[in-house]
């Protein structure tokens, strides 16, 4: 869940060391590291957890997709293509592709400079930059447009009137958009799994957000020009049913909602102890009710 957004200027800086507690784009609380901006709307830190959280994230959805991307751009990223990564986080999507497709030019975008500034490939490039303001590309830039998790960061307006139809004016005619959510609507949710996504989707709230963007995403689409809109859904199941997998996908959903303690708590003003509960019997509970969510990736065209 990463937000390409920011009040502050769209700067090219690519630095990335922000160890020092005194920089001024960071603020810490509960002994995590945040943007220090209360105009972003991102309710999850940025500090070297939460980059770990984003990698493993990474490397489930690719899992579970058995592979970084659907739409149908192999060839011309085997050719040479210019792609653009949208809330790229600590880059690990970027790099990946990167490698892949050394002729095409990858570039990732993000709010936070969490990405990697020295070590990468020559054809890969990163940017702090505001996706809910203009981007600085020109019309027509990109052949390929990648976004991912954003169910949390935008608000609907945000979708719909900025980000989408910015997103069309850089994209070359003919080039794909795709775009991957997780459906918040987990299915056989037990009470304590039913109470923390309760408490998350609140948070959103309050922020003007509603993280069950999955059935609008296609209808925005269409709505700002985008053709031959395909939707791809995948499931994959939490807990010991799926060995491995399901063991780090609810770790995953474990460090989301350590994350989250204070605001969920606050909420429903319950202790420490109470919300340490609810995170402690969920192992116990996915198992015993199979809970499993959905994921989808969008894709469109922009039409020649």
């Amino acid at each position: 869940m990463n937000k390409s957004t920011s009040s502050t200027s769209n700067s090219e800086s690519t630095t990335s060391t922000f160890e020092d507690s005194n920089n001024p784009l960071f603020k810490f609380e509960n002994g995590r590291r945040y943007l220090n901006d209360d105009s972003i709307q991102y309710v999850l830190p940025n500090d070297d957890e939460e980059i770990d959280r984003l990698q493993m994230q990474h490397y489930l959805f690719r899992y579970i997709w058995q592979s970084n991307f659907s739409a149908p751009v192999k060839e011309i990223l085997k050719c040479g293509a210019k792609v653009l990564d949208i809330g790229c986080g600590p880059g690990t999507w970027v790099l990946e592709m990167a490698s892949d497709y050394p002729r095409s030019n990858i570039m990732g975008i993000d709010i936070a400079p969490i990405f990697p500034s020295e070590i990468k490939p020559m054809n890969a490039e990163f940017k702090i930059q505001n996706i809910t303001h203009r981007l600085p590309f020109d019309d027509n830039s990109f052949d390929y447009i990648h976004m991912r998790l954003m169910l949390a960061v935008l608000q609907e307006e945000e979708w719909k009137n900025i980000v989408l139809p910015e997103l069309f004016r850089i994209l070359k005619p003919g080039g794909y958009i795709e775009s991957q959510e997780f459906d918040f609507r987990i299915v056989n949710q037990g009470p304590c799994m039913k109470k923390l996504a309760e408490g998350f989707i609140l948070c959103c709230n309050a922020k003007n957000i509603n993280p069950i963007i999955c059935p609008r995403i296609p209808g925005y689409l269409h709505e700002n020009g985008f053709v031959s809109v395909n939707v791809l859904k995948n499931t994959a199941y939490y807990g010991s049913s799926s060995g491995r997998f399901g063991k780090l996908a609810l770790e995953d959903f474990v460090s989301v909602f350590n994350a989250l303690k204070i605001p969920i708590s606050s909420i429903f003003e319950m202790s420490e102890d109470e919300y340490q509960s609810l995170l402690d019997n969920l192992q116990e509970e996915v198992d015993n009710n199979e809970t499993f969510y959905k994921v989808y990736r969008f894709i469109g065209t922009k039409p020649i």
